[in-house]
């Protein structure tokens, strides 16, 4: 069972065995914590290496790295500290609002880093954990006396930042919202030689000088930029930002990126790899349209800011040339950008298949655990779905880029989706192919909709049971997730499953 301290006052009212057990253990610890055994229904079987991306992987079958002979043993994990992750942060959970008992169950999950590596594998091979009941009332702490790895994973070895220099961002907001925005900003542009120009109306100078300070305390290079003319909204500010950018170009500069306030790239690395197979040198409009498609035949066929407009920069000169004419159109935002375009050049929309508007309300769970490549652009993240995307990306730390909602088949019917979910579907899920349609849709909307972008697509599952991911902390080669399952009545406690991923091995 789970073990919890209560108080020194319970302690005291023991048997007068038990309170010189206290004694001596507060002798010898100076901090009482009782420990009990992990509850494990059954030992897992020895975990397997992650075979190859061609390769079609059975649940059984146990795939090798390359020169590694059958009877290699997985090397074994540290001895678990109780000081370190054996721990349940109590304290944590707490802060997440619940005061009260919870029912408490956990993986934990070693990932052995090595240049060997090919791709994850389909089968996470994981026991489902037993739940015990834990009251936050009086719990100091909760600890397992063994925190051996219920699984081993193997992952990339460790990247070094990514180099985004020759990119420069422009987005048009408001000062509450480039505040909010900034962790953010810093998962993706700190650090990595990107620069940020961000066009604010109705600010002071004293207020554009701190959000700079802010960005600087994150390591992101960002400019505000106060609008010296009165606009209508934001959107008016939008275009202003291909002379911004223009502007603000330098040598080394080869794309100008126009984002919104709440646009994430969970992987910059793979975003630089994948503007990097265009051309530079040629005129490029590079981005995503709506997945509306009813949307799309009011708004047009052209990129959305929400999943990044990327302009080369000799693009971004023909427009330039046209900056004034192109100010007069009743058009807004990147509609007016596009229309720009479409009026002054030659260059068409490139749908790059890898950004995504995500113009989908409400449920997006469908979209985020559909098992598919890492999306290069999230948007709407913060308004039309509430999904924390920087606690999503923090499981990247210990295992990779690609491993932020890597889906893992625990068995049939139960689905690890890394950052996002654990989900239980009511049916075994042998459809591996389809999105799950969980969006709410309008009376006269049809399927076909989202079958353009987003296909194919599937009913969803009115009797999943879902833990979303409520927390995330990353301690050095230790990220722990806390995924909740909240029932719809308000006598059953919440479930919280929590998984512990730990890098036992590097090269």
């Amino acid at each position: 069972m789970l073990a919890v301290r209560p108080s020194m006052r319970y302690l005291l009212v023991g048997s007068v065995f038990l309170s010189a057990c206290v004694f001596f253990f507060l002798l010898n610890t100076g901090d009482p914590i009782v420990v009990a055994e992990r509850p494990i229904s059954e030992p897992s079987e020895p975990p397997s290496p992650a075979p190859s991306a061609s390769s079609t992987p059975e649940p059984s079958s146990t795939p090798l790295l390359p020169d590694q002979k059958p009877d290699v043993n997985i090397p074994p994990a540290p001895p678990p500290n109780l000081d370190d992750h054996c721990n349940v942060n109590v304290e944590q959970l707490r802060e997440l609002g619940y005061n009260r008992s919870i029912e408490y169950g956990r993986w934990d999950i070693a990932v052995v880093r090595t240049p060997d590596f090919q791709d994850f594998s389909l089968d996470l091979n994981l026991t489902l954990p037993t739940f015990e009941p834990v009251n936050l009332d009086i719990a100091a702490e909760v600890a397992f006396e063994h925190c051996s790895p219920d699984a081993t994973i193997y992952a990339p070895p460790r990247q070094p930042r990514a180099d985004a220099s020759h990119m420069i961002f422009g987005f048009a907001t408001s000062k509450e919202r480039v505040i909010a925005s900034l962790e953010a900003f810093q998962y993706w542009a700190g650090g990595n030689g990107a620069r940020m120009f961000g066009c604010i109306d109705g600010i002071t100078e004293p207020e554009r000088e701190q959000i700079e300070q802010m960005g600087r305390d994150r390591d992101i290079q960002l400019t505000i930029i106060h609008s010296t003319k009165w606009v209508f909204d934001v959107q008016d500010m939008y275009f202003s930002l291909i002379k911004i950018l223009w502007d603000n170009r330098d040598e080394n500069t080869k794309w100008a990126v126009i984002i919104d306030d709440d646009t994430f790239f969970p992987s910059m690395r793979n975003l630089i790899k994948r503007i990097a197979t265009y051309d530079d040198s040629e005129p490029h409009y590079i981005g995503a349209p709506t997945e509306d498609f009813d949307q799309m035949r009011t708004m047009w066929f052209m990129g959305y800011g929400g999943a990044g407009v990327f302009l080369s920069m000799p693009l971004l000169e023909q427009i330039n040339e046209h900056y004034e004419d192109c100010s007069f159109s009743m058009s807004y935002g990147d509609r007016r950008v596009a229309e720009c375009i479409y009026k002054y050049t030659t260059t068409k929309l490139t749908w790059d298949r890898g950004l995504f508007q995500l113009d989908i309300k409400n449920n997006a769970d469908g979209f985020y655990e559909a098992g598919r490549p890492l999306p290069l652009s999230l948007h709407h993240w913060k308004s039309w779905t509430n999904v924390d995307v920087v606690r999503q990306a923090m499981v990247a730390e210990v295992c990779g880029d690609d491993c932020q909602l890597r889906r893992w088949r625990i068995n049939d019917h139960w689905w690890l989706i890394n950052g996002y979910s654990i989900v239980q579907y009511s049916k075994p899920l042998t459809d591996l192919l389809s999105m799950e349609q969980t969006w709410a849709l309008g009376p006269m909307v049809e399927d076909f909709n989202y079958g353009h972008s987003l296909g194919p697509l599937r009913e969803a599952d009115s009797g999943k049971v879902s833990y979303r991911l409520k927390s995330a902390t990353v301690d050095g080669n230790i990220v722990r997730q806390i995924y909740v399952h909240d029932p719809s009545l308000e006598e059953l406690p919440r479930r919280v499953w929590e998984v512990v991923w730990t890098v036992i091995e590097e090269p």
